[in-house]
């Protein structure tokens, strides 16, 4: 897949640079590379990480999977397999269909289920489930999996999920905390997948977009089958106030039942490999800064909060580099990780544009210094864009445009504001989805 990040701001040599270490971290984390390093068929030996599978006594090879890198994935995994691979169902996010062979790769909503996430979840399970004991099923999961991929829980509904992901997304939970309540909910998560399998063996491939990669949060766990905890999710509705937003169904099931309705026990844990995470991505943006004459540290893998708030930090640093290039020599400063927003409006926008519009003010009329906040999917929050990058001369231009930052912020409407000033950075969709990165550079 060719990736190629843009932005019409981006004029000076220094916002170009920017721009080429963020797609060369991208590459780095394209799923048919890592599909590739961690893949390896030799004869009838079949190495997924560190296990190795013995084909001549496998009668089928399935692959089912779920995700926005599912498309690149599933390609990869076909171009390894060939004949091998007997067939499988993966679901990706609406947009990102690519062309397969031999597996059914689905569409369907996110960040909030729909129909179509219903349709594949039913699609999964029923070929997960029709596994023999000499079958080999192969699982990919990638960011987006909870959404995209849905079973529910006997006596909640998709209008009650949709209901408890909308709630959830806009009170500025984190993605663990989001997944800590939808895996109590659905007969897929929390290794609901897994028991569909079995007798059958599996592996699970994963490309992790969660702060630290706990396999139980990725997805919400489709394979690991002692997670999702009742005492988990209320914590989280306690946390957020979300006992009366949430259907009562949700409730029940979520946290009053002391295991799921209709889910039977005892299964043996599939083993998991994970292919790519953030700190591939910075790992890759620090090389790429490196050849580009920049002296670059990796800040944190550990990016967290809410976006505004972390923004201030960010572009502070940033405003510090001059300081940094005289004391240390430190010209690029990396950042990677997931921030959230608390929703305060009815506008357009993402995490990633909220950090650019927020960290505006702190870095007005600095000279030399660019801030780059762009998500590896390709799609920052429910839009078009990845990302944005601002200077210390984008605010100047956002009021020469007659905009304000700041009613932008109060309605969460960054969208329309970056567009405006071409401080937008696009990219479609990447076949990956690692977290965000934040890259600070100085001419």
């Amino acid at each position: 897949m060719s990736i190629e990040a843009r932005c019409p701001a981006a004029r000076s040599h220094v916002s170009q640079d920017a721009l080429a270490v963020y797609t060369d971290a991208l590459r780095a984390v394209s799923a048919d590379r890592l599909i590739a390093e961690h893949v390896v068929l030799a004869g009838q030996q079949l190495r997924v990480g560190a296990h190795l599978f013995d084909l001549g006594e496998v009668r089928r090879v399935l692959v089912v999977g779920a995700g926005k890198a599912s498309g690149p994935m599933v390609q990869a995994m076909e171009r390894v397999l060939g004949s091998r691979l007997a067939g499988g169902i993966a679901v990706t996010k609406h947009g990102h269909g690519v062309s397969t062979d031999r597996v059914r790769l689905l569409e369907a909503g996110h960040p909030v289920p729909d129909d179509a996430s219903i349709q594949a979840g039913r699609a999964i399970a029923e070929l997960a489930d029709e596994a023999e004991s000499d079958d080999l099923v192969i699982v990919l999961i990638s960011g987006g999996a909870s959404a995209l991929m849905e079973l529910p829980a006997e006596g909640v509904t998709l209008e009650d999920i949709q209901a408890t992901s909308r709630a959830l997304l806009a009170c500025g939970a984190t993605i663990n905390e989001i997944n800590a309540v939808r895996a109590r909910i659905s007969r897929i998560k929390a290794g609901g997948l897994a028991r569909l399998i079995a007798p059958a063996r599996s592996v699970c491939l994963v490309l992790s977009d969660v702060l630290g990669s706990p396999l139980a949060a990725i997805g919400s766990g489709p394979c690991m089958i002692e997670s999702g905890s009742a005492e988990a999710a209320g914590a989280v509705l306690d946390k957020y106030g979300l006992w009366d937003q949430v259907p009562a169904s949700v409730r029940s099931v979520a946290v009053e039942s002391p295991r799921l309705p209709g889910v039977e026990t005892g299964c043996e844990q599939p083993p998991h490999v994970i292919i790519g995470d953030i700190h591939t991505a910075l790992n890759a943006a620090y090389a790429s800064a490196q050849r580009r004459g920049y002296r670059p540290i990796v800040v944190t893998s550990w990016l967290q909060g809410e976006a505004r708030e972390v923004a201030l930090t960010l572009a502070g640093a940033a405003r510090d580099l001059p300081e940094l290039r005289r004391r240390e020599g430190i010209t690029c400063l990396l950042f990677g990780g997931e921030t959230t927003v608390t929703i305060r409006g009815d506008g357009l926008g993402g995490r990633c544009q909220e950090i650019g519009v927020a960290a505006m003010s702190v870095l007005e009329g600095v000279n030399g210094v660019v801030l780059l906040a762009a998500g590896t999917d390709g799609t920052d929050g429910p839009t078009d864009a990845a990302g944005a990058l601002v200077d210390g001369q984008t605010a100047d231009r956002v009021a020469a445009a007659g905009l304000s930052a700041t009613v932008a912020l109060s309605r969460s409407d960054t969208h329309p504001l970056l567009d405006r000033i071409g401080a937008l950075i696009r990219t479609g969709p990447t076949g990956t989805n690692v977290g965000d990165l934040v890259i600070a550079m100085l001419s």
